[in-house]
């Protein structure tokens, strides 16, 4: 049976769907301009930190743009697949596009507030590359 396939293996979320309504700023902010929910969120997952991140950069310019249409819940369903396989969790891609076309904002905050604990979890260690040994004589 193959990994993708098989939920015995996957984590549950640790953040429910209907969670929104905390923390109070991210639920603000994602209620008035999802845009910046997205790119935060696709900045932290593709870079493992938010170290250069600026809140208007493509992926928010991206779901702005997809918004306008009226599609964002296919930003929403790709950045919420791409999430639940990069981290091992339950759900699966139909799921994922039914919670995205329901409600979009709840997929958002709920994105961004999994990416920011599990990716804090999962950041690779850093050496200090200042650090200088001295040569052996």
């Amino acid at each position: 049976m193959s990994t993708a396939n098989s939920s015995s293996n996957n984590i549950a979320w640790a953040n429910g769907f209907f969670d929104c309504c905390s923390p109070g700023k991210l639920c603000l902010l994602t209620s008035c301009c999802p845009c910046i929910t997205y790119g935060k969120t696709q900045y932290r997952v593709h870079h493992g930190s938010l170290e250069g991140y600026s809140c208007c950069n493509s992926s928010c310019i991206v779901f702005a743009i997809a918004a306008h249409f009226g599609l964002q819940f296919v930003p929403a369903t790709m950045q919420r697949t791409h999430i639940r396989e990069k981290y091992n969790l339950h759900g699966s891609w139909l799921g994922d596009f039914c919670r995205s076309g329901c409600c979009t904002c709840c997929v958002l905050m709920q994105n961004e507030k999994e990416s920011e604990q599990l990716g804090a979890l999962s950041e690779p260690y850093r050496s200090n590359t200042a650090m200088v040994y001295p040569r052996a004589k």
